[in-house]
C-alpha cells in the first residue's frame, strides 16, 4: 500500500506543475529521466483509478496528497494503511465480481448471445471456414483482437500495432482457449469472458485489468495452425 502514498504525492507533484505551466520541453538526460517517471506514475495511477468500482472523490485525493505533504492528516498512516489493504484486496474485489456478474447476466439475455457450460458468453459474428478450426489446446491461431475492460476501456489491441498476434491455445487465458475453438478460419468472435476463465482475483500485474473482473474481446481468426502430428 506503500505505492498508494507514492502515487498521491506525485500527482500532487504534476498537478502544482501543470497548474504553473510546466514545461515538456526535454534538453538534457535528466529532463528526459524526469518526464519519462512522470508518464510511468501517470499510467500506473490511471489504471488503479481504471480499478476501482467506485468513482473517486479527486477533490479529496488531493487533499490527502496536500495532507501528507504537509505531514498534517487526517488519518494516522498506519490506519490508513489497514483501509487500503482491506479495500484494495477485499473490498473492492468483492464489488467487482458482483457487478462482473451483474454485467454478465445482462449479456447473456441479448439476442445472438450464447453461453458455454463453463460460463462463457460469446457471439458468431462470422462463423468462418467451420472445416478449417482449432481442435486441440496446442493448435496456434493467428488473429487480429481488441480486449475491453467491463467499462469499455482498451486493455490490449493488435489493431493498434497495426499487425496480427499469432500464439498455441494453451498460452492463454481459459476464456480464449475455448472461444478459439468456436470459430473457423476467416471468422469473427466476441467473447464475453468471465474473471474465473480470465485473470482471476488477482487481475493482471500492470493493473490495467482488476481483480475478478469480466473482460470482453472481439477477435478476427486470420489463421489455424494445426498441431504437427508427430
Amino acid at each position: 500500500m506503500k505505492k498508494l502514498f507514492t502515487l498521491a504525492a506525485a500527482a500532487l507533484a504534476v498537478v502544482a506543475m501543470t497548474s504553473c505551466g510546466g514545461s515538456r520541453a526535454m534538453k538534457s538526460e535528466i529532463d528526459t529521466l524526469s518526464y519519462a517517471l512522470g508518464t510511468d506514475f501517470g499510467a500506473s495511477l490511471l489504471n488503479l483509478v481504471n480499478s476501482l468500482e467506485e468513482e473517486m472523490n479527486m477533490d479529496l485525493f488531493y487533499a490527502g496528497v496536500e495532507d501528507a505533504l504537509k505531514e498534517d492528516v487526517a488519518i494516522e498512516k498506519q490506519e490508513a494503511y489497514a483501509f487500503l489493504r482491506n479495500y484494495m484486496n477485499i473490498v473492492n474485489p468483492q464489488k467487482a465480481l458482483a457487478n462482473s456478474n451483474a454485467y454478465l447476466e445482462e449479456i447473456a439475455k441479448k439476442e445472438g448471445v450464447k453461453k458455454t457450460e463453463s460460463g462463457l458468453l460469446y457471439e458468431i459474428i462470422n462463423e468462418g471456414n467451420m472445416e478449417k478450426k482449432a481442435t486441440l489446446d496446442t493448435d496456434k491461431v493467428r488473429v487480429m483482437y481488441e480486449g475491453k475492460t467491463r467499462k469499455g476501456i482498451i486493455f490490449d489491441s493488435s489493431y493498434e500495432r497495426g499487425d496480427t498476434a499469432q500464439f498455441a491455445l494453451n498460452q492463454v487465458i481459459k476464456g480464449w482457449t475455448e472461444g478459439m475453438k468456436l470459430v473457423g478460419e476467416g471468422g469473427e468472435i466476441k467473447l464475453w469472458i468471465p474473471s474465473n476463465l480470465a485473470y482471476g482475483a488477482r487481475g493482471t500485474r500492470d493493473g490495467k485489468i482488476g481483480p475478478n473482473c469480466a473482460i470482453t474481446f472481439t477477435v478476427e481468426l486470420v489463421e489455424v495452425i494445426p498441431t504437427e502430428a508427430k
